[in-house]
């Protein structure tokens, strides 16, 4: 075979290899779809959960859960507006301060107050996301 007819040609391997490698990239994506709906889900019961408590020490259980979901979604990258995904989540963390000080008052009215401005700024972020 001439140089110039092999340098045309595509081993199989290769071939093989990028088929992995795209496999591998969409699986990823919906790797990360999939961890992010669930991260979501999970926040939507914890609050829901935390807002129909009956105690300081159950709605402290979902305010945990919910803290944590929020953690691991700002991990996550959202392709469409990271920046304003990410503020979302920030601006959420940072209400999240006043609903843990509630909780450390043993006030759960006030906790679920502070939580209920979580759960709009959770609102207004979802309507600038789509």
């Amino acid at each position: 075979m001439k140089a110039s007819a092999m340098k045309n040609t595509t081993h199989p391997i290769r071939k093989i290899g990028g088929l992995l490698l795209l496999a591998t990239l969409l699986s990823s994506a919906q790797v990360h779809a999939s961890e992010m709906k669930n991260v979501m889900k999970d926040m939507k019961a914890a609050m829901r959960g935390a807002m129909n408590s009956t105690s300081i020490a159950e709605f402290t259980q979902y305010s945990t859960r919910l803290q944590n979901d929020a953690i691991t979604a700002d991990k996550l990258q959202y392709r469409r507006n990271p920046a304003v995904y990410h503020k979302g989540l920030q601006q959420m963390q940072t209400e999240m301060d006043a609903v843990n000080q509630a909780v450390r008052a043993n006030d759960l009215n006030a906790a679920k107050n502070a939580l209920q401005k979580v759960n709009s700024t959770k609102k207004q972020y979802h309507h600038l996301l789509g």
